[in-house]
């Protein structure tokens, strides 16, 4: 017989009881946070809410972290407070990546990447530095307050993740927390080692909680960390188009297409969204097939 130790706390629940949850919750939803792709969107139902746990697996190089940067940045743009998580990442390196993006959208002939910017080489160049400079203040100016980032040790837990999420809670109506390589964490302080799976359940508990999660993988993870998620997406290389079709420009700035593959979806069909990455810029927009 199971003892009782290992039984729900709460034990199970009456449709009653659940009917009157559901109804005091979904009754004040907030509104949806926008991803910035028209397409993934339609597939979330609008955007991101609490609750959406969306996994992005992918091999190494093909476009993870500046999609999962790409999918804060828009959350903060739309008024939601973001936060990304990274044990690579640093907050010198985000904001050279979002510069280039600005100063891409704002200057798209500067042909100037975030690795210029973030070694100091853009800066030293008098033909781009006052570009440079006004993408720092946009992004500045557009995210400020709304887009946070920490930097983590390797192997940091779930726990203390979902630590700094709920700081934000209290203070916002909306959170989208990105984490950058879920490989990178362990599901408590006392664990030595978690599989992926248990790691991807853990960072689903803090959606569940009241907010919405996006965690990268390498994909020799998206087997197993699928089931945890609202939506489960891969980026994959795209094998049916060439680089002669991408202007020779965004070439130079390592642009390529891409598809972010959509496997499982909660609330809607999964289908292949075309997409064209621009790596320098840190840039993604929806392609034609």
């Amino acid at each position: 017989m199971t003892s009782s130790t290992t039984l729900n706390k709460v034990g199970p629940t009456s449709l009653k009881n659940v009917a009157v949850d559901v109804s005091s919750r979904l009754g004040v939803l907030a509104p949806p946070t926008p991803v910035g792709l028209p397409t993934l969107e339609n597939l979330l139902g609008g955007g991101l809410r609490a609750g959406d746990f969306m996994t992005l697996s992918g091999d190494s190089g093909v476009g993870k972290t500046s999609l999962g940067l790409f999918l804060a940045y828009l959350a903060a743009r739309s008024g939601a407070a973001a936060l990304l998580v990274s044990s690579t990442l640093t907050q010198d390196e985000v904001l050279a990546r979002l510069a280039a993006r600005a100063l891409f959208r704002e200057k798209p002939k500067a042909g100037v990447t975030y690795g210029q910017i973030w070694s100091g080489q853009a800066w030293k160049d008098d033909k781009h530095r006052k570009g440079v400079q006004s993408a720092v203040d946009t992004v500045v100016k557009k995210v400020g307050s709304l887009f946070h980032f920490q930097q983590i040790p390797p192997f940091e837990s779930v726990e203390t993740i979902a630590a700094y999420a709920a700081m934000l809670w209290g203070k916002h109506e909306r959170v989208v927390l990105v984490v950058d390589n879920l490989e990178a964490l362990r599901v408590s302080a006392a664990s030595s080692a978690d599989l992926p799976a248990h790691i991807a359940y853990a960072l689903r508990k803090i959606a569940d909680d009241g907010c919405a999660v996006v965690a990268t993988a390498p994909a020799r993870a998206a087997a197993e960390i699928a089931p945890a998620a609202t939506l489960a997406t891969e980026l994959r290389q795209s094998q049916g188009s060439t680089v002669g079709k991408i202007d020779e420009r965004l070439v130079a700035l390592g642009a390529r297409n891409v598809d972010l593959v959509v496997t499982k979806n909660r609330v809607g069909p999964a289908g292949i969204i075309p997409l064209r990455f621009v790596a320098g810029t840190a840039t993604f927009e929806e392609r034609a097939p």
